[in-house]
């Protein structure tokens, strides 16, 4: 199922508003991957290409540049593919610009008769061909396109990051959550993280001794026992929970307050592994609110004993029992 609606860039036909905008997205895209620009897109007719890019290839004996001549076709809105009538005598026109390939940019996908053409002509000349499901697995997957795909597709480069929930790099690279039993990359599935508190100081403190996240289920379980032995307690959230921004900050803000409560203890272990848990986990939080995690926050609201009502949090809190 495609996940970009191409339809949000206005249709090429009938002198419409927005009619150069496919022109001018192709041009932006190419531009991102470090193609050069040499002509176009212009108003006006085009004399048979819509761009002229040039692509640097590096060679055993240097750089040699390729020109392509890029036709850009929009028919995503009839959902109809690009006939052959529309793209005559390609050999010539590359020829007359003096190009070393065509290249088609298409919304959708060349009709069979033209992929017969396009085919034909490979002997000749190169031949790329850019349609609907290239475009999007290259502005999904190529970091260089993200600022193209966010501006010239914003409802759909929306619903692909709530639907997705994609982690942020916010250090040089994307930090992993590995479980503490098995190892698994949990970055971008669901687990458990704890907090270790002794069972046997007074009453009236509250002391971490350490922290762990893992795997939900028997990772999870296997912790739980160790922590047991050691003589302790766990509070703990769920990574789904913590991946709602409002809640992940309420979750790091109480337990940044509880660090300066003369009644709380945290012991150096424990602090170093939070503060490195907080910053692996905002790359999966540093995005926007999805509507069904903004459901799941007013039902978190109306738990008194969840996180305070999101106001003041407490914890939610699994005993060990002997």
């Amino acid at each position: 199922m495609a996940l970009i609606d191409f339809k949000e860039i206005p249709s090429s036909q009938g002198g419409k508003e927005g009619q150069d905008l496919w022109a001018l997205f192709a041009r932006e895209f190419f531009e991102a991957l470090h193609l050069k620009i040499e002509e176009g897109p212009d108003r006006g007719p085009d004399s048979g290409r819509d761009l002229i890019v040039t692509e640097n290839r590096q060679g055993s004996l240097g750089v040699t540049q390729h020109r392509w001549l890029v036709s850009c076709k929009h028919y995503a809105h009839s959902k109809k593919a690009v006939p052959n009538k529309d793209e005559i005598d390609i050999l010539g026109r590359v020829r007359k610009f003096n190009a070393n390939g065509f290249m088609g940019f298409y919304s959708t996908v060349p009709s069979a008769e033209l992929a017969r053409t396009l085919e034909k002509t490979k002997p000749e000349i190169e031949v790329e061909l850019f349609d609907n499901e290239k475009i999007e697995r290259h502005l999904l997957e190529k970091p260089e396109l993200k600022q193209i795909f966010e501006r010239f597709f914003p409802k759909s480069y929306k619903l692909f990051h709530e639907k997705y929930k994609l982690p942020k790099a916010i250090n040089d690279s994307k930090l992993k959550i590995k479980c503490s039993v098995c190892g698994k990359d949990l970055s971008n599935e669901d687990g458990i993280v704890a907090f270790g508190n002794n069972r046997n100081n007074n009453k009236n403190e509250s002391e971490i001794l350490d922290m762990y996240w893992a795997c939900r289920g028997e990772c999870d379980r296997i912790l739980e026992k160790a922590y047991q032995a050691r003589g302790m307690w766990t509070s703990w959230e769920e990574f789904s929970d913590l991946s709602i921004p409002l809640i992940f900050m309420h979750w790091v803000i109480t337990t940044m307050n509880s660090i300066r409560n003369d009644n709380h203890k945290f012991s150096d272990a424990a602090y170093e592994k939070f503060t490195e848990f907080t910053f692996a986990m905002a790359q999966r939080v540093v995005r926007e609110t999805s509507r069904e995690e903004r459901e799941r926050i007013e039902t978190l609201r109306d738990i008194p004993d969840f996180v305070g009502g999101l106001s003041g949090w407490g914890t939610k809190v699994k005993y060990f029992h002997s």
